[in-house]
Formats: structure tokens, sequence, C-alpha cells
């Protein structure tokens, strides 16, 4: 039966060759673009994982619902204590501790404000921009953060801060220039240090770009009279891995009964949440629309093949073929054309698919962001799979009824037909 239909296929190869193209496109179109998306969320999450969030943060409880009103009242006051118990989960890498605040910055000339963020040096990695081997408007998707000028943090330089571009443009400082950080403290005293540019830093976020300074976190404690943190950021050998250690974590609270509560990346980063549902959607659409296309592209051509061959589908059914073979014979011609156009499909998908990913797209700056970067397409499994799914189930779909109608045909009248 099989060999039956392979032969039927190329019996008219110039149509049989026009639909497996056809099948064929909308399976490049499929992997392309969804390696495409993939790429564009894969850099968006790593960058804003590994400069803002981390994969997993761990607040004192009701801090992200009270902690508007009163930061403050809302530290976590034994930050090492529980570092040492998050360390101890396999797939954590390095937990971090943060604390933020709002501030002012002074040069003496112009005042603006400003959001400190106090990090711990050794655990919050950044890459100088001559280290990347890019350009200035690369994103800096697997480096997180990137001193554009200066140095980074240093843990001798206690009173070195970085200072985001866009604040460092509006506040006219380069590295090495002097500043008044201003803020108020725990105890809602003003406090103020002179600190040291010792490095301009952006990254794939504009906002946090130009409103933020980071510091050593014992500086940013000392500014606000506390030893207690606002946040602890953990990072995992692999993004995956986040739903399994978000539960070993909230095994280890409830068992260890601690005030504390967990966010994920996704959680805390709703830009990107909205971003992989609107692509979501949108791959949806191109998937109705190839389906649509393959569909109508088989159907013509066993619909045709029906019309064509009616008078020997009257003679092998006269022979003693039994109806139930004749449909099965049509649906074989159907399936091996969903077949060949997928091998062919994804074939072709992988080879534009490396090509491009080598050389790259030039992309314009992402929503909130000032940096160009370039778009690597990812050969995305699952996409794979998808698309050679999709064109045997839309060859399968489109040569039902023409295989049913062949199927129903009356052997006089077919005999007849000419």
């Amino acid at each position: 039966m099989l060999r039956l239909a392979l032969r039927n296929i190329f019996r008219h190869k110039t149509r049989s060759l026009i639909t497996l193209s056809a099948i064929a496109f909308g399976c490049v179109s499929l992997i392309f673009v969804g390696g495409f998306f993939e790429d564009i969320l894969f850099k968006m999450r790593e960058s804003y994982i590994k400069a803002h969030t981390g994969h997993l943060q761990v607040y004192r409880k009701d801090f992200l619902t009270e902690g508007r009103r009163n930061p403050y009242a809302h530290l976590i006051e034994q930050p090492l204590e529980l570092t040492h118990i998050i360390q101890q989960v396999p797939g954590v890498t390095r937990v971090t501790q943060r604390l933020e605040f709002a501030g002012l910055f002074s040069t003496g000339e112009t005042t603006m404000s400003c959001l400190g963020q106090g990090v711990e040096v050794r655990h919050e990695p950044v890459v100088r921009l001559s280290e990347t081997g890019t350009s200035r408007t690369d994103l800096p998707s697997m480096t997180g953060t990137v001193i554009e000028q200066g140095e980074p943090l240093a843990e001798d330089q206690p009173f070195g801060v970085i200072v985001g571009r866009g604040l460092a443009e509006s506040l006219a400082v380069r590295p090495g220039d002097g500043l008044i950080l201003v803020s108020h403290t725990v105890g809602g005293s003003i406090n103020a240090l002179d600190v040291i540019v010792r490095g301009i830093f952006y990254t794939s976020s504009q906002a946090f770009d130009d409103h933020y300074v980071r510091l050593p976190l014992s500086t940013a404690q000392r500014l606000l009279h506390t030893q207690s943190v606002q946040a602890l950021v953990v990072f995992l050998e692999r993004t995956e891995d986040t739903p399994r250690v978000k539960q070993a974590l909230e095994r280890l609270i409830r068992a260890r009964r601690l005030d504390v509560e967990l966010r994920t990346w996704d959680e805390l980063s709703d830009f990107y949440t909205k971003t992989k549902a609107f692509f979501s959607r949108l791959f949806f659409v191109l998937k109705l629309v190839i389906a649509i296309i393959a569909i109508l592209s088989i159907y013509n051509t066993m619909n045709m093949a029906v019309v064509e061959r009616t008078t020997e589908i009257g003679t092998i059914m006269a022979l003693g073929l039994k109806r139930r073979r004749v449909l099965w014979l049509f649906l074989c011609e159907g399936g091996l054309l969903g077949i060949l156009g997928g091998i062919a499909g994804l074939a072709a998908g992988i080879a534009l698919t490396w090509l491009v990913s080598r050389v790259g797209i030039p992309m314009p700056p992402p929503p909130g962001a000032t940096i160009t970067w370039h778009s690597e397409p990812l050969i995305d499994p699952p996409t794979l799979a998808f698309a050679f799914g999709l064109s045997l189930a839309t060859a399968l779909i489109s040569s039902w009824y023409p295989a049913q109608k062949a199927s129903r045909l009356e052997i006089a009248e077919a005999l007849r037909h000419s």
C-alpha cells in the first residue's frame, strides 16, 4: 500500500513538488520564526536575571505588600543565617544580599533624586565593556551588567560607587568625580556620605540605568544605620531549575518556620511575562496561517488526483479492492506528502536557522532600552517536533475528504467516467 501510494505521488511530479514545497515552506517558517522568538525571550530573560532579579528573591514576609509604605520596617534582620540555609539547596550557585533605598545625589552644583542599591561586591559580577568583545551597542544578554567607563566596585574601596549611564549623563559625572549621597536612615534621620564614582554601567533596562547607583552593601548599611538587608537574591546553575529550587526552599521555610517569602524571576518581571504572552499569540496566528495554506495545498492535490483517477479507482474496485483499502490508499498518499514535506522543511529550517544564527540579525533596541542587539535564532527541539507534527496532521486532515470521496464512488459510474 505504501509503495503504491509513493508511486502515485510522483505520477504528477510538478503538482506534487508544488505541494511539497508549500509544506516545507510552512515548516521552515515555523522553525525560523520560533527560533527567532526563543532567542529574543532567552536573551531578555537571562539579561534580566543576571543584572536585576536573580532566579529567586527572598523577602521578609509582607514586604512586597506592606513595604512600600514603610520599607525599613520589613527588612531581613539575620541575613547570614538565612543565606547559609539557602546555600544548602542543590542547584544554588550563590546567594547575595541587597539593600535598596531612595536618596539624593549631589555634585555641589546639581542635585538629583536617585535610587541606591547596596550589593555584595564579590557576588555581583560585572564585565568591563572591553572584555565583552562587542561594541557598546550590544545587548548584555549573557553578562548582565557592563561597565562602560572606569572600574567596577571593589571591596577595598568602600566609598567607590558605580552609576547608571542615564543618571551619569544627567549629573554630567565621569569616573573619578566626587559626589555626596544623601538618604534617610532607618531611624528617620538624614545621613550623607562622600563617595567617588568608580565607573559608569549599563544594563538591558533603560529605566534602571537612568535612576540607579550601586555601592558596596557595607556602605549602604552605614548610610542607613542598619545591619539588615532588603532581599536575598538567589542564583542557580540553570534557569530551568527555578521551580524545583523554589519548592525545596518553600519546604525549608515551612519546616523552620521562617518569616520570609519567595518570588521567582518571572513573578518579578511583568514586562517579560507580557512579552512572552504576546509572542505566544503571534506565533499561534502564524501556525494557523501555515496550517490553512498546507491544508488547502494538499486538499487541492488530493482532490485533483481523485478526479483524474476516477476510472482507475473504479477498475481496482471492480477487481476486488475494498472501499476501506481505497480510503487508506489516499490517506497514505496524503500522509506521505506530509512526511516528505516535513522532512524537507526540517532540513531546510535547521540549515537556515543555523546559518542566520552564525551571522546574526541587527535589531533595534527593545522597549525600555537604548541598546541595539543581534538576534541569533535558536534551533528549538520542541518547535522542530511541532513543525513536523503540524505538517503530518494537516496532510492527514486535508486528505480525509478526498479519500472519503474516492472510497464512496460507485463502480459503474467510475468506469463510465472520462
